[in-house]
């Protein structure tokens, strides 16, 4: 909260940190505005870092970058306003490098009508998301500009593709394309294959692979997102379900053994997929 903490940690007197998911990123820069703030706000991200310094009150400097690209003044805002979670630090009395704002009542109007346009928008909340083509899908029906994003955003983090001039239109044209299911959002899926024994499971039906309910678990809370399982080197994408007390098994029905030319007891190397 905003309020002046003990320093019983040998932080200054006026240092805070949370989360923008208990406080939002426009209502906490007005917060620090209204009670005469100078210092720097820093947000960071695991794809995203930004910062934004303040001068008895006045924003006058804003910045937000990832690697070698970054956005300075309103447009940094202007992203910033759109993140819905993200740890925060405001730093008291750190002075801005240079001025790319005026203050004044133009950066609250900025900040409003940023927020306005991102509460109308269904972006995923986790901007480290990759964009796709849909693995299935009809034709769709794009305007010019919209299939000029299309064309370039594949396999890009959505922040990736917000980071560039004109961040609202962008995000604008990101919930069309996902809305209109021309693009999939889906998580970067970073999880080392697993080694397994082929394990035969008798009955009908094909299709599916079954795993230690343990190791579905703990990829359920890597990825956070439904996913399939691929059988590398045999090029065979299943569903998977977890399955009690087959570590380090892989349970095959007959008709899949078959047709992959798998054995008991064979070693298959397999990796999640979303």
């Amino acid at each position: 909260m905003l309020g002046e903490p003990s320093d019983y940690l040998g932080q200054p007197q006026g240092y805070l940190e949370g989360n923008l998911a208990e406080f939002p990123f426009v209502a906490l820069v007005g917060a620090l505005m209204s009670t005469g703030r100078t210092g720097r706000l820093l947000v960071r991200t695991p794809y995203l870092e930004g910062e934004v310094f303040l001068r008895g009150g006045q924003v006058v400097h804003a910045r937000v970058w990832s690697g070698e690209k970054g956005l300075e003044g309103e447009e940094a805002l202007d992203l910033l306003s759109g993140l819905k979670r993200a740890p925060y630090r405001f730093e008291p009395e750190v002075l801005p490098p240079h001025t790319t704002l005026l203050g004044g009542l133009a950066v609250p109007a900025r900040l409003s009508e940023a927020q306005a346009l991102w509460q109308g928008l269904s972006l995923p909340s986790d901007w480290g998301y990759v964009l796709r083509l849909p693995t299935k899908g009809g034709q769709v029906e794009l305007g010019p500009e919209a299939l000029r994003v299309l064309a370039q955003v594949e396999g890009k983090r959505i922040t990736e593709v917000l980071l560039a001039p004109g961040v609202l239109r962008l995000a604008r044209i990101l919930h069309t394309l996902l809305g209109m299911g021309a693009l999939e959002a889906v998580p970067l899926v970073e999880v080392p294959p697993a080694s397994l024994l082929v394990l035969p499971i008798y009955g009908p039906g094909s299709g599916v692979a079954y795993v230690d309910e343990a190791l579905y678990a703990e990829w359920a809370r890597a990825i956070r997102h439904a996913f399939r399982l691929r059988l590398k080197r045999l090029e065979a994408l299943m569903e998977v379900r977890p399955r009690p007390n087959i570590p380090g098994r892989l349970g095959l029905l007959e008709e899949d053994l078959k047709r992959l030319r798998l054995r008991r007891g064979d070693k298959v190397e397999v990796v999640p997929e979303v």
